[in-house]
Formats: structure tokens, sequence, C-alpha cells
């Protein structure tokens, strides 16, 4: 059967799977482990151009190299391009799957986005009942209490100076209503926001029209991230999370 192709035939057919196979992955990270708009922020797009360069350029690459109908081994060559190939794509999803977003954490005066793998298991088996098992569809939105004791205190002070913050510590979580006040008081005003971006100007009317409440009705308070910061949009009056805005808060 593989007589019947040339190299040139051969590489575009695996290149055709692959990209199909690519697309699969993609769709889960996209829409389930990266929801927009933490895609970007969450280092999204770096994992994709890696799973791009490994599973659909080097694989219809390598065919392209050694794909001659008249080899004997051609079979195991294929079998073992395809092979190195499908391990690579496991690795890279296992990869995104670990690092993909899984809480918005309130902390003081900002939320975080928590990624998977920066989580220590030990500090979830210690969390509340309703943080031990993190989210598989997108981040949740949570809050946190510092500790009482002060070897808590102490451990949280040597993150801090490590660049780690209470958002990385589950056993600290409380549900977001239980601050959401304090994320009233430090809101500001979407005003602020259309000044710091006037080209966005549309993108912030489009999402306050949606949320059926007036300007004044909404603030916002600033989401950090590994890989860029945006704009949590909070209601003035209780706290309560209506979205989020893909821009820089500061």
């Amino acid at each position: 059967m593989l007589e019947r192709y040339t190299r040139w035939q051969a590489a575009p057919i695996h290149l055709g799977i692959s990209a199909l196979l690519a697309a699969i992955v993609f769709s889960a990270m996209l829409f389930l482990w990266y929801p927009q708009p933490y895609f970007q922020v969450a280092g999204g797009r770096t994992l994709l151009l890696l799973l791009i360069a490994v599973d659909v350029v080097i694989g219809p690459l390598l065919t392209l190299i050694v794909f001659d109908p008249r080899k004997k081994k051609l079979k195991f060559d294929l079998a073992v391009i395809v092979a190195l190939q499908l391990a690579a794509l496991a690795y890279g999803a296992h990869v995104m799957f670990n690092a993909r977003p899984v809480y918005v954490a309130f902390a003081g005066d900002r939320f975080e986005l928590v990624e998977a793998n920066a989580i220590d298991p030990a500090d979830q088996a210690r969390a509340a009942p309703a943080f031990r098992t993190l989210p598989l569809t997108g981040p949740q939105v949570v809050g946190t209490r510092l500790p009482f004791d002060p070897g808590g205190r102490q451990r949280l002070g040597m993150a801090a100076m490590l660049g780690g913050s209470i958002g990385l510590f589950p056993q600290y979580y409380v549900p977001y209503a239980a601050v959401s006040r304090v994320a009233v008081a430090h809101a500001e005003p979407l005003a602020e926001l259309r000044q710091k971006h006037p080209e966005r100007a549309g993108d912030i009317d489009q999402f306050v029209a949606a949320s059926g409440k007036p300007d004044a009705a909404l603030g916002f308070v600033p989401l950090q991230a590994r890989h860029g910061d945006m704009a949590v949009v909070v209601d003035a009056a209780n706290g309560d999370v209506r979205g989020v805005l893909a821009l820089d808060p500061w």
C-alpha cells in the first residue's frame, strides 16, 4: 500500500492527520483548560506553539525525509516516527493540563491567577473540602484569609520573599462571597480603565452593556498572572465578579 505514495504525497497526509490531532488537543485546551480571556496570560500561546512545532511540524518533516517506498524497513521507520510523535503529543497535553489556570484568588487588594502546577499537593490536602479537587473547566473564583498561627504567617512571609503569595496556598482559601466586600473597597471605577485604554473603550462599553449594569455600578480590581495582568470587573455594591477584561489594569 505504501508503494503507491511518494514522499511528497505521504508527508502532506501525515501533516493533515497531525493537524487534526493537534486541533483536538487545542480545542480541549481553549474551551476547557484555558477558557478566554485566560489563554494568553496563563501561557497558553507558548504551550500551543511548542505543540505545533513538535507535533505538527517535526513529525511530517521526518516522514518527508525518511519516506522511500523502496525501503524494506519503511513501515518500521514510520511506526517509530508515529510512536515518538504520539508520545510528544501526550507529554505536551500533560504539560498543558498541569499548567492550566485553576483559581482566581482574591488576595487582599488584588486577584491572582493560580496554575495547577503551582499548588503543592500537601497544601491542597490541608484545604477545606471544597478546594481539595482542582477545577477542570476553567478557574474558580475564591477568596483568601491570612492564617492566625505564627507558623502559617512565617511560611507566607518566606513565600513572599521568593515571589510567592497566599494564592498558592489553598488551605487559606475561603468562598469568595466571604471577602467580596473587601474587593469592593479596592475596586477602581471603570472610568479609570477607559483613561488607561482609550483605544479599547468600545470593548469596555460592550462588556458593560452585556452586564446589564450601569457603568457607575461596576468597578475593576487588578488580576495578576504569570504572563500578563488583566482587570476583574466587580459589582460596586457587593463585589460579585461580573467578568474579566483582557486589559492591563495598572
